[in-house]
């Protein structure tokens, strides 16, 4: 269902109750209308019978009840003509119709406002009531007048059924046209929200028209400015989810290509050794068989965190993360590591605990492969040192390795970019695969933070991962 048929569905229901409510407001307020006018005739009719009455009791006694101008008045709708009783104090009828006496007697004991007796100082209108007689709707004024010493009781009454057809061919024209107004408000408001729509149907158009590739942002001119909102959140979306994918692609080709290099020498290896006897020469090549196997765990390991790092800023779910808990962490399971090259480490915890919103695998990722990186090139017994630093929040790693040349300090943080530098034992060149510092960087920026290569006080180097804002501080025992 679209959204112009949605509203126009919702503001149904109020519409037919705004029109039903306005239809009786207009049936109440015109029958109070037709009620008035017929009591105004009544009232009229009455002050003419009280006058003539009150002259036959003073003055003119062969006064003929009514005059003719009165009869003329009270037979202008002959097929329904004006009744009168008039009777003295005694309840005997002196004037009139008869037909009337009985509805006298039966009304002259009640206790409702409209069939109480009025006594008028001087003639005014008076509100009449309804009632039935003979299965007909009369309309009655009932009053009580003096003439002479004697009071007497009028009462004046006229069927309402021409007023009544008047009010039904009233509210019949009165429906017709409220239903024709209803009808052209249902039509404009189609109409409106058509058109409002016009936008929405245009940037369904260019979403269509577009190719699978295509993730520009869409155009904001093309929707009202009620959906601006929605287009900027849809082009946020655009922007993450291209960026999610062009870390897939990326991850992909750097896998394919990196992958490629080892994959092919384990094949080689593996039917070389399919070939060679049982010997000294077997057992080398077994040996250069694992070692190249554990080159591509690695290398997979570290692409897989690689592409986890690219996607952090899309898809990662951040919660406080303690730095020194962490880097202690990070310490124990690299201190074997340590004691085997015979390297002097140590970590020093920052006084105050220091948290900073992240993903604690992540984060550790970044300062073991800080780690690992100075291992790596800080000769055997040498020093390196993990350190947490606050004001603002910072992990730093410093050795006493060959440092890293200005000229270098960027580069090193480029995928499969590497220094070439010595094995100082073996005058080998230092394995590596390349992705350590460009994990540490990817890392890094997801959280909003910033790597930087300096000159350690040993006259290594020295990386500082600085964050913008922490989470939370509290106070620590000592760490490691």
């Amino acid at each position: 269902m679209s959204l112009a048929a949605r509203l126009l569905e919702w503001l149904l229901a109020p519409l037919l109750s705004i029109w039903l409510v306005s239809l009786g407001i207009s049936f109440m307020s015109a029958r109070t209308t037709v009620d008035t006018a017929l009591d105004d005739g009544l009232s009229a009719v009455s002050a003419m019978l009280m006058s003539e009455w009150e002259q036959r009791a003073t003055t003119r006694p062969d006064l003929a009840i009514p005059s003719e101008p009165t009869k003329q008045w009270m037979n202008l709708a002959p097929e329904f003509p004006v009744l009168y009783l008039i009777v003295d104090e005694a309840g005997v009828a002196v004037a009139g119709d008869d037909s009337l006496q009985s509805f006298l007697r039966a009304t002259a004991d009640a206790d409702s406002p409209e069939a109480a007796p009025v006594i008028p100082r001087e003639f005014r209108h008076v509100h009449g009531f309804n009632t039935v007689m003979d299965d007909a709707v009369m309309r009655v004024v009932r009053l009580r007048f003096t003439a002479g010493p004697k009071e007497f009781v009028l009462a004046v009454a006229q069927s309402r059924e021409r007023q009544a057809a008047l009010l039904r061919t009233g509210m019949l024209h009165e429906a017709l046209a409220q239903s024709a107004v209803l009808l052209v408000a249902f039509y404009l408001l189609w109409y409106g929200l058509t058109y409002v729509a016009r936008p929405m149907k245009a940037l369904q158009q260019h979403l269509d028209a577009r190719s699978a590739d295509d993730w520009t942002p869409l155009p904001e001119q093309l929707a009202p400015h009620e959906i601006a909102p929605l287009i900027a959140s849809t082009n946020a979306l655009i922007e993450r989810l291209q960026t999610s994918l062009g870390a897939q692609k990326r991850f992909i080709a750097n896998a394919a290509h990196q992958l490629r290099t080892p994959l092919a020498a384990l094949r080689t290896q593996s039917e070389l050794l399919q070939r060679l006897p049982e010997g000294p020469e077997r057992d080398q090549a077994m040996q250069r068989l694992v070692a190249t196997g554990r080159r591509a765990s690695r290398l997979a390991n570290q692409l897989l965190a690689l592409a986890r790092a690219e996607s952090m800023g899309t898809t990662g779910v951040r919660q406080p993360v303690p730095l020194n808990a962490l880097c202690e962490s990070v310490a124990r399971d690299v201190l074997p590591q340590a004691i085997e090259r015979e390297i002097d480490f140590a970590f020093e915890p920052a006084p105050a605990e220091l948290a900073v919103m992240g993903d604690a695998t992540l984060l550790g990722e970044l300062t073991r492969n800080l780690v690992d990186n100075a291992f790596k090139y800080t000769p055997r017994g040498g020093s390196v040192v993990l350190a947490v630093l606050g004001e603002p929040s910072r992990i730093v790693v410093d050795d006493s390795g060959p440092g890293v040349a200005e000229a270098d300090r960027e580069r090193v943080f480029a995928p499969f970019s590497r220094v070439a530098q010595l094995d100082t034992e073996s005058g080998t060149p230092i394995p590596g695969t390349g992705l350590g510092l460009a994990i540490v960087r990817e890392v890094a920026q997801a959280h909003g933070a910033t790597v930087g290569i300096e000159t350690s006080s040993m006259n290594g180097a020295r990386f500082v991962v600085s964050f913008a804002s922490v989470a939370r501080q509290s106070t620590v025992s000592p760490a490691l």
